[in-house]
């Protein structure tokens, strides 16, 4: 799940903080500035991505003009947030970067603190989204300390005190330590916030990934279900993401019905917010691109530097569509080729594009020839069962269910699969999971780490890593071919 730690675009603006320079008047400029971003808050949490973005873009040139560090800071940081949503994590740090150069230039002082830990908060986010985890706690906890720091009305300090609680036990969640992560978690939990109500939901829905580590899937259901059923639930990210949850949860219990109904609404309201998202960051490029030339407009630049730039950006852009158009082109032929073999009922699916090389034995064992007639006889009903989905199969476990030993399974397997036991599974799984993909039009819309658990593996890299090797295309790729195949019928 990706960003629950954000919980929508924390401007400056949401809890104010204190003014030290009482006696400075605001120019209209600045006046101006925060009541675009103000109404950018408004348009993100009405998820209308693209008005907030060039709210925010109109606001910053403002900011950039009053020479106010503290208001150029909170435009900037509330870029980043807004490119931290749309998964554009990049420019999020370039304007993360920029709001940490103005608080550097702010005089000390308790605005001065709040803005730092604020800044903390989002450098934890960008790295928790690289997936260091470690790291990004770290910085959650230096957002609190600095919190702690300030000497402000309890009021102004509560939203992001709590925020801080919340990330910390989030990011123990991914390090495999629950135990503090429901420990800070529940201080969140119990801290009132009369203002901010919607922050109960993330840390809930937080805690509710805790209960499901355990093992505890009914008890992560009851909770993820009390979020659903409360009428303010405004969030489409989060309900999303509780779908996905509640799908799961189900799942493990063995509930396929809530299972399959809860996957639906999940994967219809993630295609709703791919679409906002994606006119979100048409729009944001759109004014990176009118900076862009405004910066060009109003410098002294160089107009053959700027002719040669452009012929090496067509160039490379030319090379870059004709590698994709090649690129394009092998992951059709590997997908159908791998169509063709499953459609003439072959177990081997693995493409001419990658060859698997193994050390097979040379010399075969005495095998009894009934008990080999026999072994293969339950080996083909093994793959026509399904059970090689199983995360915990292993030779010894199959040799018992077959009712013969280890060896004998394999020597039948290299002699007559042509394979050693590992890849065996791993090619039924496969092959399992191309067929469902193939044949199912709702499996386009699920995500890798779901088929990967559905073919039988632990790890989403492992299943991304075993299907090139034995396709000859990723899953993605894979995926993106069979939604044309879908396409093409319907037409």
């Amino acid at each position: 799940m990706r960003k629950l730690f954000i919980i929508f675009i924390i401007l400056f603006f949401v809890q104010n903080s204190a003014q030290n320079n009482t006696d400075r008047v605001e120019t209209e400029k600045e006046k101006e500035s925060k009541a675009l971003a103000e109404l950018a808050v408004d348009y993100f949490k009405k998820n209308d991505f693209k008005k907030s973005t060039q709210l925010l873009f109109r606001a910053k040139d403002l900011a950039e003009e009053s020479n106010n560090y503290g208001l150029t800071a909170k435009i900037y940081g509330s870029l980043a947030h807004q490119y931290m949503q749309l998964n554009l994590d990049d420019s999020a740090k370039k304007y993360l970067d920029k709001a940490i150069e103005q608080i550097n230039k702010m005089p000390e002082g308790d605005d001065k603190k709040l803005f730092k830990g604020l800044s903390y908060l989002d450098l934890g986010n960008i790295t928790f989204d690289e997936k260091k985890f470690v790291e990004a706690n770290l910085y959650y906890k230096k957002s609190l300390k600095e919190f702690e720091s300030v000497k402000l009305e309890k009021n102004i300090l509560v939203y992001h005190f709590r925020r801080s609680l919340y990330n910390i036990g989030n990011s123990f969640i991914y390090i495999n330590k629950t135990d503090s992560a429901e420990q800070f978690l529940n201080k969140a939990l119990v801290i009132k916030d009369d203002e901010n109500k919607e922050l109960n939901f993330f840390i809930t829905n937080a805690l509710s990934q805790i209960y499901t580590q355990k093992g505890q899937y009914q008890r992560s259901i009851d909770s993820l279900t009390n979020i659903i059923n409360n009428k303010n639930l405004n969030n489409v990210r989060l309900e999303s993401d509780i779908y996905y949850a509640l799908s799961q949860n189900y799942k493990k219990i063995g509930n396929y019905d809530q299972s399959i109904l809860y996957n639906e609404k999940y994967v219809k309201l993630d295609n709703a917010n791919k679409e906002k998202e994606f006119k979100a960051i048409n729009s944001a490029m759109n004014e990176e691109q009118k900076d862009y030339k405004d910066e060009i407009s109003n410098a002294d630049s160089n107009t053959k530097t700027i002719a040669v730039i452009s012929i090496l950006f067509i160039t490379g852009f030319l090379f870059f569509i004709i590698y994709l158009l090649y690129k394009r082109k092998k992951e059709r032929s590997a997908f159908e080729l791998v169509i063709n073999n499953l459609k003439n009922d072959q177990t081997t699916i693995i493409t001419d594009v990658v060859e698997e090389k193994q050390e097979l034995k040379s010399e075969r064992i005495a095998v009894p020839e009934l008990a080999e007639k026999e072994l293969l006889i339950k080996l083909s009903k093994f793959e026509e069962s399904g059970k090689f989905t199983n995360p915990k199969l292993n030779i010894s476990n199959l040799a018992v269910s077959l009712k013969t030993n280890t060896s004998y399974l394999s020597d039948v397997i290299n002699h007559h699969k042509g394979k050693n036991f590992n890849s065996y599974i791993n090619e039924l799984r496969i092959s399992y999971i191309c067929e469902k993909i193939y044949n199912n039009k709702e499996y386009l819309n699920y995500k890798i780490s779901y088929l990967a658990e559905e073919s039988g593996f632990t790890s989403h890299s492992a299943f991304a890593t075993v299907f090139k090797n034995i396709t000859g295309i990723s899953p993605s790729a894979f995926l993106r071919e069979a939604s044309k195949n879908f396409n093409q019928k319907n037409h």
